[in-house]
């Protein structure tokens, strides 16, 4: 029988996830922004939303494997 990994240590690579993808999302938006010389926030905006979707369909995932 194959030993299950502790909660803690599961929730703890998530948390790394999470802010990784916060991170990426907010950089990506802050790029558009640059590149297309756009003077509002509104890229940054959506692409921390999408990440937020993505945060929550890895959430659900992890959750259905207790």
């Amino acid at each position: 029988m194959k030993k299950q990994p502790k909660n803690w240590l599961i929730y703890s690579g998530l948390a790394i996830q999470i802010g990784s993808i916060m991170y990426i999302m907010s950089e990506l938006g802050q790029w558009i922004t640059k590149k297309w010389e756009i003077n509002s926030k509104l890229p940054t905006l959506i692409t921390c939303f999408f990440g937020i979707v993505a945060i929550l369909v890895l959430i659900n995932k992890k959750g259905r494997n207790f």
